[in-house]
């Protein structure tokens, strides 16, 4: 019972942002996001990373109201229950309605991304300001420094997806000019990936291990083949993107002030 309520749930939605067509869409946004994360615990649940500011929508990117109680902005993801925000002076826990759920604590370096490979795992991957990879195994209480050989300094967004329980959770870094890189072993090591040039912004989805899709500096990209090749869906340059995590064909971009909306799994997008 409780499944098909959820996938209701998600169908509803799926009907409510993506206007009478069914096709791609836009809205308006508070400003120009840092990061983008669809919350697990109601599908068009959104929270954007704005600067010092977080914003939630609860329709799809309809309506946005600023979390009063958010002080970092820089990155956003999710736990089991409840949102981790990132930003200069540290780490900030709150539940998903934006109430704080924990005092702010300072984190062992400066995050500028953070995220969670599958929200139920309580695992949370995070990248410093000066390129470094942590994990953190207890929902951002605690971080260890991840090895990451090969990954270059200046990165800017990390993405994680969980794969299949017996394989190590796939991670990707974006790390602007130098590219995309991806580790197949926990952040142990990384390798580039063939055909992005400047990388903003990476997404994944439980929902389908299989896609990934990136932000770009000429566009926005797509790989249905775990990322041995890309094609690129929009010209739009885009600072963030997400996927839902529950539903593979709804994916979102920040853009210009305006969320975008993919229902084909980020196939096509707005003009």
């Amino acid at each position: 019972m409780r499944k098909t309520l959820e996938l209701l749930a998600v169908a509803a939605v799926v009907l409510l942002t993506a206007g009478c067509g069914g096709g791609p869409s836009a809205e308006s946004m508070p400003g120009d996001a840092r990061a983008l994360a669809v919350a697990p615990d109601f599908a068009g649940t959104l929270w954007a990373a704005v600067g010092p500011d977080a914003y939630r929508t609860q329709d799809g990117g309809r309506s946005w109201t600023r979390v009063p109680s958010a002080r970092e902005g820089d990155g956003v993801a999710f736990t089991e229950k409840y949102t981790y925000l990132v930003g200069p002076s540290g780490g900030e826990i709150a539940d998903f309605g934006g109430s704080r759920a924990a005092p702010l604590t300072r984190t062992p370096a400066t995050f500028v991304s953070v995220a969670s490979p599958y929200h139920k795992t309580n695992r949370l991957y995070a990248l410093d300001g000066e390129g470094g990879l942590w994990v953190s195994v207890n929902a951002g209480r605690a971080w260890s420094r991840l090895r990451a050989d090969g990954l270059p300094a200046g990165c800017v967004t990390v993405a994680a997806v969980r794969d299949l329980i017996t394989e190590p959770d796939i991670v990707y870094v974006a790390c602007g000019a130098d590219g995309l890189w991806v580790s197949h072993d926990l952040g142990a090591s990384f390798t580039k990936v063939d055909g992005i040039g400047q990388a903003r912004s990476v997404a994944m989805t439980t929902d389908d291990q299989d896609l990934v899709l990136v932000a770009a500096g000429d566009g926005i990209y797509r790989s249905a083949d775990r990322g041995k090749t890309f094609a690129r869906v929009s010209d739009a340059v885009a600072s963030a993107v997400a996927f839902d995590p529950r539903n593979r064909r709804l994916a979102y971009a920040a853009a210009d002030g305006r969320l975008l909306r993919s229902t084909d799994s980020g196939t096509t997008w707005p003009s």
